[in-house]
């Protein structure tokens, strides 16, 4: 297997070799750990893990490793396992990718503690050399002091739900370039029922939601009332009946709040436990 991941803290590579060995049940002379930039022909390049570090320029992490596992050593192990073990026997968090999202900027960090918490990963880059900083993470990582605490829009944009109401009606709606009527409506009838369906499930999957993504979901809901009225005969009254369905939900999810002037009910209503 392959991984590739960073660390927070610099290691050697006694260290490396001590963790990997500890972490896979092998002896420390089966792990080769060298750094990228040193003397490659000295290395046991058939060694069952080969561990590759590069030692990063100063910023929130301080070393990338790319690791090659035999198939058979490491069993079942995943790239999370060898960062969530490396960090408890290193004493150091660990990012590793979250391939969930599709993002190069969305990673985990395996923190020492036994927690995976969502982070942002930004690279900068210079003339010379790439530096990372983690922009923000999930929940509190003592040793990435720097980041912004919040939940991550990307995060909760990306968690699976389903929308079996958008499902149906888009099913045989054109589709149309994204300013165009039906992009539109593609995308905010998806949004409106994703609202829905987190109101449904009290916030599920993570249990968390943000305001502004609260804010434009509700603009979604505006749009929609006036897509309602732009949309070709043939599919109006389809979509009005899914926008009820979805409407009664809202209504029986949420409270009346307080009142607001743009004559939208959907706006004169809140959650009856905010996630934010």
């Amino acid at each position: 297997m392959i991984a590739n991941l960073f660390t927070v803290r610099e290691l050697g590579p006694a260290d490396l070799r001590a963790g990997l060995a500890d972490l896979l049940g092998v002896a420390e002379e089966a792990v080769d750990a060298s750094d990228r930039d040193g003397d490659q022909e000295t290395r046991r390049w058939d060694a069952p893990v080969l561990c590759t570090y590069c030692v990063l320029p100063p910023g929130d992490l301080a070393l990338e490793l790319d690791l090659h596992v035999e198939d058979g050593t490491a069993g079942a192990v995943t790239e999370a396992d060898l960062a969530h073990g490396l960090a408890v026997r290193t004493a150091t968090s660990v990012l590793y990718p979250a391939l969930d999202l599709g993002l190069d900027s969305a990673y985990w960090v395996a923190v020492p503690d036994g927690r995976a918490v969502r982070c942002r990963l930004e690279a900068i880059d210079s003339d010379e050399d790439t530096t990372y900083r983690v922009d923000a993470v999930e929940d509190q990582v003592p040793d990435l002091p720097r980041a912004r605490v919040e939940n991550l829009p990307e995060a909760l944009d990306g968690e699976p739900m389903e929308t079996p109401v958008s499902d149906a009606f888009l099913a045989t709606y054109p589709t149309g370039t994204t300013a165009s009527v039906e992009g539109r409506v593609h995308y905010s009838l998806r949004v409106w029922e994703r609202l829905v369906r987190r109101l449904a499930t009290e916030w599920s999957p993570s249990g968390r939601y943000r305001e502004d993504l609260f804010q434009r979901d509700l603009r979604a809901r505006d749009d929609l009332g006036q897509l309602v009225t732009e949309v070709d005969a043939e599919h109006a009254e389809r979509l009005r009946t899914a926008l009820a369905r979805l409407d009664d939900e809202f209504r029986n999810r949420t409270e009346l709040g307080d009142p607001t002037e743009t004559g939208h009910w959907w706006r004169d209503r809140s959650p009856r436990s905010l996630p934010w």
